[in-house]
C-alpha cells in the first residue's frame, strides 16, 4: 500500500525548518528547482532550512510535495491571472478559490472544462493547403515537379491540394498542453482522468513541442474565438509546467509562477484595459527601445504611456518592497530609459502594503515611486487598482 507524501507548506520570501525532507529530496529541490527555494542543512542533524523565492505553485517529488503559496490572497492573485493571461471568462469565478488553496488544480479543472466544452461543440477545423507526391490526384498538378519527380513513374502526381482537417495550430497547443497535463501529479486522482478524456477528442492532431506550442501565436477570428481563453491557459500550463523527468522510480513535476512577471503583465494589461476607451492615453508593454546612437545596445520596458502617441510616462514594476528610496540600479535604468526616449518622468511602481509617496527630481527626469498593495479583500485589492490607474491619469492631465 502506498504511503501518503510528507506535505510541506511555504510562503514566498519565507522560511521553514523541517526534519521531513530526505537528503535525497534536498539535493533533488538544489539541483532541480534552486531558482524557487533554496535548501541549506540545519545545524541540527537531519534538519533543513527552506527559503521560498519569488515563485508560488508546487513541486512534487517521490514522497513530497512543496506547496508554495503567495503572500497575495489567491482570490486576488486569480484576479491578477485574469488580466496577465488575457483570462477576463474567468474575472468573477473566485469561489472555488475561497474553499481549496490549490491553485494548479484549480487551473487543471477549468482548462478541462472550456476544452470538454469545445469538443461538444466539435473541435475547430479549417482548410490548409498540402503538397504531395500521390497515386490518385486529387488536386491541382504541380507540372515542373511532376515532370521532375516522376519521370518514371506515371502513375503518381505531384499536386497540391485543400484539406479540411482539425490538425491546427489551435488544436495542437491544446492537445500539447493535455499531454502536458497528463503526465502532471494530482491530490485529486479524477483530474487526471478527465485531461486523459478530455485529450481523445485530439487524437487526429499532431503532438508538437511543448516549448514551441507555449509561445505560438495565433490570429483570432470570428471562426476560432472560442479558443482564446482554453488557448491562453493552455500556453500557462506550457510555460510553467515542468515535468522534468524521475528520480529513481518515481516521477516528478513542478507548476511554479513567477510572481515578479505576474505582477508586470497584470500592472500593463490592467492599465491597457483601463485606458483603452481614452481619447489620449495608449499603454506599450515590453517595448524594445535603442539606448545608443549606434542602434547597438537595446532596452526593453515594462510599460510606456503615450499621450497622443507621444512617449510621456515610463513605469517599471518591482514586486518587492520599497525600502525608503530607489535602488541605485532601478533609478540608473530609468535614466537611461528617459534619456532614449526624451521622456522626463518615471515611475517605479511597487508591490508593498504600505503607501509609498516617493518623488524626486534629477537633471532632465521626475522619479516617483508609488505602491500597489496587493493584500486585502477583492473588493478592496480592485478599488486600489482603480485608484492607481486613476492616479496616473491625474498625472498626466497636470504636468
Amino acid at each position: 500500500m502506498a504511503t501518503e507524501p510528507v506535505e510541506l507548506r511555504l510562503v514566498e520570501n519565507e522560511t521553514l525548518r523541517t526534519a521531513d525532507l530526505t537528503a535525497p529530496q534536498a539535493a533533488l529541490l538544489r539541483e532541480r528547482y534552486g531558482d524557487h527555494v533554496t535548501v541549506q542543512p540545519d545545524w541540527e542533524p537531519g534538519v533543513f532550512v527552506l527559503t521560498a523565492r519569488q515563485s508560488v505553485g508546487v513541486i512534487a517529488l517521490d514522497g513530497l510535495r512543496l506547496r508554495i503559496a503567495p503572500k497575495v490572497p489567491l482570490t486576488n492573485l486569480f484576479y491578477m491571472l485574469t488580466y496577465a493571461y488575457d483570462l477576463p471568462l474567468f474575472r468573477d469565478e473566485i469561489a472555488p478559490l475561497v474553499v481549496g488553496d490549490d491553485l494548479f488544480e484549480f487551473l487543471v479543472e477549468m482548462f478541462v472544462r472550456q476544452v470538454d466544452g469545445l469538443a461538444r461543440q466539435g473541435i475547430y477545423r479549417g482548410y490548409v493547403e498540402l503538397e504531395e507526391n500521390a497515386a490518385t490526384l486529387r488536386g491541382r498538378l504541380l507540372l515542373g515537379e511532376h515532370l521532375r519527380r516522376n519521370a518514371n513513374q506515371p502513375a503518381r502526381f505531384a499536386q497540391r491540394f485543400n484539406d479540411f482537417t482539425a490538425d491546427l495550430l489551435e488544436n495542437r497547443i491544446l492537445k500539447a498542453a493535455l499531454w502536458q497535463l497528463g503526465g502532471a501529479i494530482y491530490d485529486r486522482p479524477e483530474l487526471r482522468r478527465r485531461v486523459r478524456r478530455a485529450l481523445s477528442a485530439f487524437s487526429g492532431v499532431t503532438l508538437v513541442d511543448a516549448r514551441t506550442a507555449a509561445r505560438a501565436p495565433v490570429v483570432y477570428t470570428r471562426l476560432n474565438a472560442r479558443y482564446r481563453t482554453p488557448i491562453n491557459l493552455a500556453q500557462l500550463f506550457l510555460r510553467y509546467l515542468s515535468l522534468e523527468g524521475h528520480a529513481g522510480g518515481a516521477p516528478f513535476m513542478a507548476y511554479l509562477l513567477p510572481m515578479a512577471e505576474v505582477f508586470e503583465r497584470f500592472v500593463a494589461r490592467y492599465l491597457a484595459q483601463q485606458f483603452a476607451a481614452h481619447p489620449r492615453i495608449s499603454v506599450r508593454a515590453q517595448e524594445s527601445i535603442w539606448l545608443d546612437e549606434a542602434l547597438r545596445e537595446k532596452g526593453r520596458l515594462d510599460i510606456l504611456l503615450r499621450w497622443a502617441g507621444r512617449p510621456v510616462l515610463i513605469v517599471d514594476t518591482k514586486y518587492k518592497t520599497f525600502d525608503g528610496a530607489p535602488a541605485e540600479t532601478d533609478r540608473n535604468q530609468m535614466f537611461m530609459y528617459g534619456h532614449a526616449l526624451g521622456v522626463g518622468r518615471a515611475l517605479l511602481a511597487y508591490a508593498d502594503e504600505r503607501a509609498v509617496a516617493y518623488e524626486a527630481r534629477f537633471p532632465g527626469m521626475t522619479l516617483t515611486a508609488r505602491s500597489l498593495a496587493l493584500n486585502g479583500s477583492l473588493d478592496d485589492f480592485r478599488q486600489r487598482c482603480r485608484a492607481f490607474a486613476l492616479g496616473l491619469v491625474d498625472s498626466l492631465t497636470s504636468s
